[in-house]
Order: C-alpha cells, then sequence, then structure tokens
C-alpha cells in the first residue's frame, strides 16, 4: 500500500510532496515510511514501526486524512486494506488450470 501527495504554495509556485508506503523491513517487522520535502530537493525521510499489517495501513490511513486537511491532494494511491489483507492471510492463492 502507497500513496504520493502534493501541495502547492499558491505564493511562491514551490510544488511539496509526500509519499507514504507499508512495507515489510529485514526483520518482518510492518514500517509505515514516510518521505515529504519540496520537489527537486532531498526528501526527509521517516520510519515507523507497528506490530502488524493492519496497524501499519491504518496508520497510513490516518496520516493521509491528516495530509488531505492540511492541503495536499492525494496524485497516486496503490493498494487496498481487504485485497492485501486476503493476501496476507492466504485467501489469494489459486491452482492453476493448466
Amino acid at each position: 500500500m502507497k500513496a504520493y501527495l502534493q501541495r502547492l504554495n499558491p505564493e511562491n509556485g514551490q510544488i511539496w510532496y509526500y509519499s507514504v508506503l507499508v512495507q515489510r523491513d529485514l526483520l518482518g517487522q510492518w514500517q509505515v515510511i514516510r518521505e515529504w520535502g519540496r520537489s527537486g530537493s532531498p526528501g526527509t525521510v521517516r520510519h515507523m514501526p507497528y506490530e502488524d499489517y493492519l496497524q501499519a495501513s491504518e496508520g497510513l490511513s490516518q496520516l493521509l486524512e491528516q495530509l488531505v486537511k492540511r492541503g495536499y491532494h492525494v496524485v497516486m494511491r496503490e493498494g487496498s486494506k481487504p485485497a492485501l489483507a486476503a493476501y496476507l492471510k492466504g485467501e489469494n492463492d489459486h491452482d492453476s488450470d493448466s
């Protein structure tokens, strides 16, 4: 699950971005990874650990709500909680008929 947001500063025309994704680290812990900054500049990166995928995806959803309230617009959003939850439970395994 990931999302990319942008906000335009009308005073000077600068574009600010915010990238957020849910990912597992090498130790198996779920992380919400946030990166933000001004377009064309190096961004700031922060990792927020969570106990499981559902908590991490809820954290991402809450963060997106806060960013939209602050004037960011969702440019791209990928993944959904129901589809990924089913995948994590193994419900997405299909046998091929060929």
